[in-house]
């Protein structure tokens, strides 16, 4: 009951009385000092065109996202969203709704972190700058501290960790095939598996997202700089090994949870290829990830598991093997759209 503020916002303050308030005298110098009680006050602005890129690098403009720290909150929204999917069940829907309707209603929560963790992704080689001027008191521009910068990646990396993606199995029961006039919409889950629900391509979706998140060329490109810089500061080859420890390393016993880490490691995989193959970043980038790729071959070649995980491991190295001798006829092969969720538009009324 007390999701949204019910006041206005301090910046609404702020517009409003630069906006109207009326002076006697010395009308610029009042305009100004307004501003300048804002900025003190812990105020900033950054356009929508600074904040709405993916590879965006202000660590503190964000659509969406919540609390004072982007990390914490991020694990406070994966706790909310595991406590949401845990009581899941029939009572989401109204009585003589058909069941496949609960599909539709699970995916704001299933991706109920996506914007968080687009905010925390903007840590990852980010920057603190406000459009400043010359004789103004604000902050012109300073990186991320390394710190920050390892904090959110650890956060984030929950994003792909299976046991906080995974569909429960018991879920699974609730969604049927749609029902006739309910067909799937732009906000639906998409499938590759005809009429059944796709809970490996829930998966795929949502590794892809954060994959696209943490290794976006302009991101990556700001860490080689940074940390060029700053040696404190978090870099590429240790971004990619955290990943590597997440992603190809993990293993499972049960059966559901290891087919569908298959499935983020594919991602991965690809995104990196894609990486590798960008022309519009550091060089050095294409450097560091064709290295690591190496040190992934050589970690599946010699990877003792069960028979079927030989046989995935053995078409990850065909991959890999494959990409190296022509990486310029590389197509990433892209997940299923992740559904439309935006809280506001630009719908016409």
């Amino acid at each position: 009951s007390d999701a949204y503020d019910t006041k206005i916002g301090a910046w609404d303050k702020v517009t409003v009385a630069y906006f109207y308030q009326d002076f006697e005298e010395n009308e610029a110098e009042n305009l100004n000092n307004i501003l300048e009680n804002a900025f003190a006050s812990g105020l900033q602005y950054i356009s929508d065109a600074d904040a709405r890129p993916t590879g965006s690098a202000h660590a503190n403009a964000h659509l969406w996202d919540n609390g004072t720290d982007v990390s914490d909150e991020l694990e406070n929204v994966l706790e909310i969203r595991q406590k949401a999917i845990e009581n899941f069940s029939t009572d989401n829907i109204k009585s003589n709704e058909p069941y496949s309707v609960l599909e539709d209603v699970f995916v704001p929560l299933y991706f109920f972190h996506r914007y968080q963790a687009e905010a925390v992704a903007k840590v990852i080689g980010g920057l603190n700058y406000n459009y400043a001027v010359k004789n103004g008191n604000q902050k012109i521009v300073e990186r991320v501290s390394g710190n920050q910068e390892r904090k959110a990646l650890k956060t984030i990396l929950k994003t792909i960790d299976i046991n906080e993606i995974a569909i429960p199995r018991e879920k699974l029961a609730l969604f049927p095939p749609r029902a006739i006039g309910f067909g799937r919409s732009r906000e639906s889950f998409k499938s590759d598996v005809g009429v059944a629900f796709d809970a490996f391509g829930a998966v795929e979706t949502a590794s892809e997202m954060t994959f696209e998140l943490l290794l976006h060329p302009q991101r990556v490109s700001r860490l080689i700089a940074h940390k060029s810089l700053e040696d404190s500061q978090l870099g590429l080859p240790e971004l990619l090994d955290e990943i590597i420890n997440n992603t190809i390393k993990k293993s499972y016993k049960d059966s559901y949870f290891q087919e569908l880490q298959n499935v983020v490691n594919i991602q991965f995989i690809e995104e990196l290829m894609y990486l590798s193959t960008n022309e519009n970043q550091y060089k050095q980038i294409n450097a560091i990830v064709d290295y690591k790729l190496n040190e992934i071959a050589e970690f599946l070649y010699s990877n003792k598991s069960t028979e079927i995980q030989k046989i995935y491991n053995t078409s990850l190295l065909s991959l890999i093997k494959n990409f190296k001798k022509n990486p310029k006829d590389f197509k990433k092969t892209n997940a299923p759209k992740i559904p439309d969720g935006s809280p506001i538009g630009t719908s016409s009324f």
